[in-house]
């Protein structure tokens, strides 16, 4: 096999983070704001919500190798790290890691023996951004095969003695995934050197701030928590975006409106293109009692839309049926400025942020979203 094709390998078996904005400095490193990654129908989108991370930039070419000097712990312990994989010692290795991943001794071997392959062929070339958040740093490591490069995030864990425990395999907390696409995508840090982050006036006009992390030990508790920050309003009182709310309020009443036609071609109209050529196809194919149920389920989803995100060039309009069940919806702009239902049928890491979890909690109260409203800007 390639030496590059086992590298892409790795990125799949290990996985991580990234990270960005206005940036204040923070200690050892700075609040950086990154512009969380929207993929309508697959392809990527920079949007205005901004996920608050701390940014750790390395200016040092080789800085892993430096004997000398006097290193934070999250730097001593990829080190070590680095160290005991090019020595292929797994028990050095295994002592690093997370006590928790680390109890799982089948799939530590079969990390630990990844690691071990990929370093034999591989060259580590630089490592020159990590990231900290909700109790965890990622360090993104630039590998190099001939003439071929890729970014893979090697992560650690806040322990409870305060050491730094390595993540042989990737970690599924929605924050990392949302850190990862954006450290991979042509803005970020893995394609340029001058990576795009959020703008000051992004986060001061945020109206809503909220933590997705989900539950973690009282250790990684402490350990640099993010917070996505948002721009939203009732579309009963919009205010500054009465405008946009006046938009959506008319977009959904036109898809009411193309339910209730006998025809399909009002509702495919209110669609991106990609989505709305694959409704064309599918109706052509539906049998009656299929798109009555189609058309049923629509009609629960644009229900009585009460709230709404704008994060250009996303917008995320909240929903409520007539059973009280709470529905998303996502928007974005045509060419002609027109708002159109996206991923009517395409589920992304999105999802996670917006229809489940903290956010969606927040939406079910009387008054929606209160509980994350931000009161006083930091």
């Amino acid at each position: 096999m390639h030496a590059f094709a086992i590298a892409r390998k790795l990125m799949a078996v290990v996985g991580l983070l990234g990270l960005g904005c206005g940036v204040a400095m923070a200690g050892n490193g700075r609040l950086a704001y990154l512009p969380t990654t929207f993929k309508a129908e697959g392809q990527a989108m920079r949007t205005t919500a901004c996920l608050q991370v701390t940014e750790r930039a390395y200016r040092q070419s080789a800085w892993w190798e430096d004997a000398g000097g006097n290193p934070d712990a999250p730097e001593r312990a990829f080190k070590a790290v680095i160290a005991a994989i090019k020595r292929k010692d797994r028990a050095a290795l295994l002592k690093l890691s997370d006590p928790t991943q680390g109890r799982d001794t089948k799939n530590f071997d079969e990390q630990a023996g990844a690691f071990f392959q990929q370093f034999g062929v591989i060259k580590l070339v630089a490592v020159p951004r990590a990231y900290e958040f909700d109790g965890l740093i990622v360090f993104f490591a630039k590998l190099q095969s001939g003439e071929q490069t890729a970014f893979v995030p090697f992560s650690f864990a806040y322990e409870e003695d305060g050491s730094f425990g390595f993540l042989p395999s990737r970690t599924r907390e929605l924050t990392y995934q949302l850190v990862e696409d954006w450290f991979q995508t042509k803005w970020g840090p893995s394609a340029t050197d001058n990576p795009t982050y959020c703008t000051d006036k992004d986060i001061k006009r945020a109206t809503h701030r909220i933590s997705l992390a989900s539950s973690l030990s009282a250790a990684r508790q402490a350990g640099h928590p993010s917070q996505l920050f948002l721009i939203g309003a009732s579309l009963d009182t919009p205010g500054e975006l009465a405008g946009l709310a006046a938009q959506v309020k008319s977009t959904i009443e036109k898809m009411k409106s193309a339910l209730a036609s006998k025809g399909s071609d009002d509702l495919v109209q209110r669609l991106t293109p990609e989505a709305g050529n694959r409704l064309k196809q599918w109706l052509a194919s539906a049998n009656e009692i299929d798109r009555i149920r189609y058309k049923a389920s629509v009609t629960q989803e644009t229900g009585q839309p009460f709230f709404f995100f704008d994060a250009s060039p996303l917008v995320v309009v909240y929903t409520r049926s007539p059973d009280g069940g709470v529905h998303v919806m996502y928007f974005t702009f045509s060419a002609g400025n027109e708002l159109l239902w996206t991923n009517s049928s395409y589920l992304t890491v999105s999802d996670k942020v917006f229809k489940t979890g903290p956010l969606r909690d927040a939406a079910l109260p009387g008054k929606p979203f209160s509980s994350i409203a931000i009161k006083t800007l930091p």
